[in-house]
């Protein structure tokens, strides 16, 4: 990329594309927009706003904020001026957002709502280097203030500071924008901690550069794109969706959040979509969900059509030319079936990927033959985001398919995948020690992922090094695998298996509870809560009956034993999930101690 830095970027970018729209948000019921050269003028006033207040290069910006169009405006304000973002998950606890501020020593604190800010304590000693909280909403009522050493200001004042300032000093934030170079800090991204203490991933532009060059050349795209974002821009996936946006001029809508989605789609219309595959877990669940709840006629085309999508998408994989007669098949399951799916979508998506997690490859199967090519890819904040990618003319199922360009990929002895290049991260911000651990003297970046290379050189996640089972008899079980497939199925919405130092495994299961009582009412069965449905016995004995079938596809030893349904699903606000959804196993476990210990003490049952 013929940049030196990604402020420099944006700069060009605003150039070519000036009056074009680049951003589309939800304000006050109503959608607007900003183009590129209106972005342009409030990311130059937010900055020259910071610079005002003392921000330097290399200082250290906080943002404590859910998705919203002054998210982006912000980090390309801290980007130009060679500001470090430091992002905070909007769903974040107190005790978390103080750890975070105060180990990134931020001296600059954007909150996104008065509300917000009243769950933190001012005077707390991890704010001490905060000199200034903006908030991003200006409040209703005048807060009070912070304390002697801070300052509240509103995101309009703090752009009212930076028009002044710019007036007496007109050509400071060029001047700062292209003073960076590729080797100057970018942002810290703080992991999500599904094992201990999340910590500081420090990376700069160059390593977004290359990021961003070698994405562009797995997965083309053109300026014509139109994404939903949706992921967290506080997460490196969603961060990396927010600079490619850029990068490729792509006009980009923000979702108003993660429950409106569905109606954001057919709204924003996007051709690409980034998302973790949760997302396309609950598309699954609510398409399996109307297909049960309509007309016997309506199940059957629908199997019809999948059966049709199902023979089409073999001869795509293998790249084979699709006889007449299928294709014609294929066009008609379209007009009758797809194309309701496709609505929902917008009707204009033509690439989804997926990251962050694995995605079941029965999810990806469903998607293709209904017409929707979703590429899983695989990284980590430690690996600037991505690391390999399947391509739209080469893609395994169930793999995350192959390394991007001048990025190097290597299983270790004991099945851990190790990675080298452009894009692996500068070190952990004042962590020498955990650094050191993480890459050894060769460069290599130990993963903590488990997996394996194919001939092919696709390459397949097994599961992260320290959740693997160990059972009793010794036999090393990779638990991710097993949840995958009991995920798959219709019926079930979140699984979590265990058995470390035991005889068997058993799962924590909770329910798709739509598609339930769907089944339920064909039974004469109501369901009058969601506890009264985890222990019905009907319930109970439906879930065994397919928790069985899947046993039938595993190993002896990776066979489900026992299981207990849950009420409700696991979520980030009790902290069972990180903000980008993954399991917390130990606060699983701790959390359904007693429940796991009573499941162990009853008779497995038969397989």
């Amino acid at each position: 990329m013929p940049y030196q830095s990604l402020a420099e970027m944006f700069l060009s970018q605003v150039k070519r594309y000036g009056d074009r729209v680049l951003y589309r948000f939800a304000r006050d019921g109503d959608w607007q927009s900003y183009t590129w050269h209106e972005t342009s003028q409030r990311v130059r006033e937010i900055g020259l706003g910071l610079v005002s207040l003392g921000v330097k290069k290399r200082d250290r910006v906080a943002i404590f904020s859910a998705n919203r169009v002054e998210w982006s405006l912000i980090d390309w304000a801290n980007i130009c001026i060679g500001a470090l973002t430091v992002p905070v998950y909007s769903s974040s606890t107190p005790a978390q957002v103080l750890r975070l501020v105060g180990h990134s020593e931020s001296t600059v604190l954007f909150v996104e709502s008065a509300e917000k800010l009243k769950r933190l304590d001012p005077h707390h000693p991890s704010l001490r280097l905060v000199r200034t909280i903006v908030l991003i909403e200006s409040a209703k009522q005048p807060l009070a203030s912070a304390g002697e050493a801070k300052r509240i200001l509103s995101l309009n004042e703090l752009q009212e500071m930076g028009r002044r300032y710019s007036e007496e000093n007109q050509e400071a934030f060029h001047r700062l924008a292209y003073s960076l170079c590729p080797e100057d800090d970018l942002t810290i991204i703080y992991t999500s901690g599904t094992t201990g203490e999340p910590k500081g991933v420090l990376t700069t532009h160059g390593h977004y550069l290359f990021m961003i060059d070698a994405v562009d050349s797995a997965i083309p795209s053109t300026d014509q794109e139109v994404n939903l974002q949706f992921l967290p821009l506080a997460h490196s996936f969603g961060r990396v969706e927010h600079f490619m946006v850029v990068a490729k001029g792509y006009t980009c809508g923000f979702a108003r959040s993660l429950d409106t989605v569905a109606k954001d789609l057919s709204v924003i219309r996007p051709t690409i979509l980034f998302s973790v595959p949760r997302i396309y877990e609950n598309a699954h669940g609510r398409i399996r969900s109307r297909v049960a709840a309509g007309s016997a006629l309506q199940r059957f085309l629908f199997r019809w059509g999948v059966s049709v999508g199902q023979q089409f998408s073999r001869y795509q994989k293998e790249g084979k030319k699709v006889p007449w007669g299928l294709r014609l098949a294929r066009d008609l399951a379209h007009r009758l079936v797809f194309s309701k799916i496709h609505s929902a979508f917008g009707r204009r998506l033509r690439l989804a990927v997926s990251g962050g997690a694995p995605l079941p490859m029965e999810i990806a199967e469903f998607f293709h033959a209904l017409g929707i090519l979703i590429l899983e890819g695989y990284g980590l904040t430690e690996t600037s985001t991505v690391c390999h990618v399947n391509r739209l003319e080469r893609y395994h199922f169930g793999s995350v398919g192959l390394p991007l360009k001048g990025v190097e990929c290597w299983v270790g002895p004991d099945g851990e995948i190790l990675v080298r290049g452009p894009n692996i991260f500068k070190g952990y911000y004042r962590d020498a020690e955990a650094t050191r651990e993480a890459m050894d003297e060769k460069g290599w970046f130990h993963t903590g992922d488990i997996g394996e290379i194919d001939r092919e050189g696709f390459l397949r996640i097994t599961d992260r090094k320290k959740d693997l089972i160990v059972t009793s008899g010794g036999t090393k079980v990779a638990p991710q695998m097993i949840e995958n497939l009991l995920k798959a199925d219709s019926l079930i919405s979140q699984a979590m298996v265990m058995g470390d130092r035991q005889k068997h495994l058993l799962a924590l299961l909770t329910l798709n509870h739509e598609q339930i009582r769907e089944r339920g009412k064909r039974e004469g069965l109501e369901f009058r809560s969601p506890e009264e449905m985890a222990s019905h016995p009907w319930v109970v004995s439906l879930i065994k009956e397919r928790i069985r079938q899947k046993n039938r596809e595993l190993a002896p030893y990776e066979t489900v034993r026992n299981f207990c349904i849950l009420p409700h699903d696991f979520t980030v606000e009790k902290e069972e999930l990180t903000p980008t959804l993954k399991l917390r196993r130990q606060v699983v476990r701790e959390r359904y101690k007693e429940i796991i210990e009573e499941m162990y003490r009853k008779p497995r049952f038969d397989l």
